[in-house]
C-alpha cells in the first residue's frame, strides 16, 4: 500500500489559487452570509476532521481529509490539508498560509485569504460562519465568475472523526448548514475506514 504524501497536482493549483469551488451558482456571491466576530484565531489552530463538504475539483475522490493549522509568526498561519484515496489507497497534501483578511479591525472577524504553493494571500476566500473551537467549525467560500455566477465551497470540520453528540453543538451546526448551506450538494467524507491514515 503506498501511503507516501503526494501533492494534489495541477487540480489543487486549480482549485485553490484560482478558487474555482465545486459548486456554480448563476448568482453573485451572497452577502448575507454571516462569519464569527471577535475570532480567536490561537483558539482554532490544531487540527480538523472534515465530515462534509461540497465536492471540490482538487478534492475528488479523497476521503479521510484533515486540516492542521498551526502559528508561523503572530500574523500567518500555517496549513497543511491531508486526504487518502480509499479507491487507489495514495495519500495527497497540500501546504499552505493563511492571513487575516481584515486584522486591522477592531473586531476580528473569521474571514482567512488560504493560499498554497507560494501563491499570494489576496483574497478573503475562507469564511467560518461559526464554530466552538473545540468541537466543530462550519467553513464556506465563494467566488465571483463571469457574467453575475459564482463558485461556492463549504466544508463541516470536527476535532474529532466522528461529530459530536453535544446538544448545543448539533443544534448550532446543522442550524447554520440549514440556513446557508445547499444540502443537496453536500458530499459526505469517510472517516470510518480502517484503512484511514492518523495524518
Amino acid at each position: 500500500m503506498d501511503k507516501s504524501p503526494q501533492v494534489f497536482a495541477a487540480l489543487v493549483v486549480l482549485g485553490l489559487t484560482a478558487a474555482v469551488y465545486g459548486v456554480i451558482y448563476d448568482r453573485p456571491c451572497r452577502t448575507e452570509v454571516p462569519v464569527v466576530q471577535n475570532f480567536a484565531l490561537e483558539r482554532y489552530l490544531g487540527k480538523w476532521y472534515e465530515l462534509q463538504r461540497y465536492e471540490q475539483p482538487f478534492q475528488q475522490n479523497l476521503d479521510c481529509t484533515t486540516a492542521n493549522y498551526g502559528l508561523l509568526d503572530p500574523a500567518t498561519v500555517s496549513v497543511r490539508n491531508s486526504a487518502f484515496s480509499l479507491i487507489n489507497e495514495t495519500s495527497a497534501e497540500a501546504i499552505g498560509t493563511a492571513v487575516l483578511s481584515f486584522p486591522e479591525q477592531e473586531i476580528v472577524q473569521a474571514k482567512l485569504n488560504v493560499s498554497f504553493f507560494g501563491a499570494p494571500n489576496d483574497r478573503s476566500n475562507y469564511w467560518v460562519i461559526d464554530t466552538d473551537y473545540d468541537k466543530f467549525a462550519i467553513v464556506w467560500a465563494c467566488e465571483p465568475l463571469p457574467q453575475d455566477r459564482s463558485s461556492e465551497g463549504f466544508w463541516l470540520l470536527s476535532r474529532t472523526r466522528k461529530f459530536t453528540d453535544d446538544k448545543e453543538a448539533n443544534e448550532r451546526a446543522f442550524g447554520a448548514i440549514r440556513k446557508y448551506i445547499d444540502q443537496n450538494n453536500i458530499r459526505f467524507t469517510n472517516q470510518a475506514d480502517e484503512r484511514c491514515p492518523d495524518f
